[in-house]
């Protein structure tokens, strides 16, 4: 750990500090009970920092892992040329619904016998306005729920840090 230390003193490393619950890390020990602790932390130099002055840093708490995911977000400060559509991202979700294959197979034949264009540029784009269509309407928004769900943990997050607080059983670095 001196080390470590050592390391980031002669970087001129600065904690960024955070967003979110205080604590990244969290584990049933089994005499002192739940631990929680801030193991993770982002670092930057002052010229990193010169850079990037708006940075935030954000404790995001993650169901499937005792560790929270940090994220670093970025604004500029300049104005961001407005997108004519959100960039389409594909989810594995999809994949486990019987309905997915059919509407892949109707848009790529729709791209296939598209007048004008690239077969593959029409096909690739018939799939991207179909999954999207079926995603918003059917399959659910999954965009909406995921940052509704996000919240709720949030919020979750946020009662069970006073019940901790309340009852003092945590351990600052």
């Amino acid at each position: 750990m001196d080390r470590f230390r050592t390391a980031i003193h002669h970087c001129s490393f600065i904690d960024l500090g955070y967003v979110g619950s205080p604590f990244t890390w969290s584990r049933n020990h089994p005499v002192e009970g739940r631990i929680y602790i801030r193991l993770n932390r982002a670092l930057a130099n002052m010229t990193w920092k010169a850079l990037f002055p708006n940075a935030i840093v954000h404790h995001v708490s993650m169901s499937s892992s005792d560790h929270s995911m940090l994220t670093i977000r970025i604004q500029s400060s300049r104005p961001r040329q407005p997108q004519s559509r959100p960039l389409f991202c594909f989810k594995a979700m999809w994949l486990q619904d019987p309905r997915c294959a059919d509407i892949v197979q109707k848009a790529w034949h729709e791209g296939l016998y598209k007048l004008g264009g690239d077969p593959i540029t029409n096909c690739h784009a018939s799939c991207r306005d179909r999954l999207t269509t079926w995603n918003k309407h059917d399959f659910g928004h999954v965009g909406n729920m995921i940052t509704k769900l996000n919240q709720k943990l949030q919020v979750l997050e946020i009662i069970l840090l006073a019940t901790i607080l309340k009852s003092k059983r945590y351990e600052r670095l």
